[in-house]
């Protein structure tokens, strides 16, 4: 009879205890602003308030306990959406990026062999800028000499052969393509580069290493029969 006593005491605390926390919980209080610019409290959210931003005070401390934004319009909402979408969109292809290089990393068992891949890309890269640059000297030479015969044809009042005009106006064209070409290839160079000491670095950090340190200089050695002095 005692035992049943205590349990029942015990059980009345227990609802008590959850009945005073529920009060406590639904003692809470709302402030916005109303669209009249009037700032605003109630311990209820009127139907109204539910567009506007709130902030939520607990009745019993007045600490803020929370904050809701207003209500977005479906434009709003649409571009949130958007937003999300994309971040969600980024957040896969880095982690896709991510494992790519660690795999591609991982066929590598030394920096050297890293670098001596990478080495590969770049000498054809320069080669390729090599082949460009050639490519618009010769180009400049076929016009400088094309330009120097128009301009003695027009010295002397003939007109400049229509054939002739149009392969300057081919050329200039071609070299101002070729000049870009040259200007993106000796960008993607210079990445290139970058991204080799950036995948060094990885290579270490997956590894737990550290760079290769260069090799120290040897110690001069003493003349002999010579003793330090002091």
């Amino acid at each position: 009879m005692k035992t049943k006593l205590i349990c029942l005491a015990v059980a009345a605390a227990v609802f008590a205890a959850g009945g005073a926390m529920a009060q406590e919980k639904a003692k809470k209080l709302y402030r916005w602003v109303d669209k009249d610019g009037k700032v605003q409290f109630s311990d209820t959210l009127p139907a109204e308030a539910l567009e506007h931003a709130r902030t939520e005070i607990s009745a019993s401390s007045g600490r803020t306990t929370g904050e809701v934004g207003r209500a977005l319009s479906p434009e709003e909402q649409a571009e949130a959406d958007r937003l999300a979408a994309a971040q969600a969109r980024q957040q896969r292809d880095e982690e896709q990026l991510r494992q790519t290089e660690e795999a591609m990393l991982a066929s590598f068992q030394t920096e050297d062999d890293l670098r001596r891949s990478y080495g590969m890309r770049i000498t054809l890269m320069q080669e390729n800028l090599n082949a460009i640059e050639a490519g618009i000297g010769s180009q400049r030479n076929s016009l400088t000499s094309l330009l120097a015969e128009a301009s003695e044809a027009e010295l002397a009042g003939r007109a400049v052969d229509a054939r002739q005009a149009a392969t300057i106006r081919e050329l200039h064209h071609e070299m101002a393509k070729q000049q870009n070409m040259l200007v993106l290839k000796q960008a993607e160079l210079m990445k290139l580069d970058e991204e080799l000491e950036y995948l060094v670095k990885r290579f270490h950090e997956l590894r737990g290493t550290g760079p290769a340190a260069p090799d120290a200089p040897a110690a001069a050695e003493e003349p002999a029969g010579t003793s330090p002095a002091g």
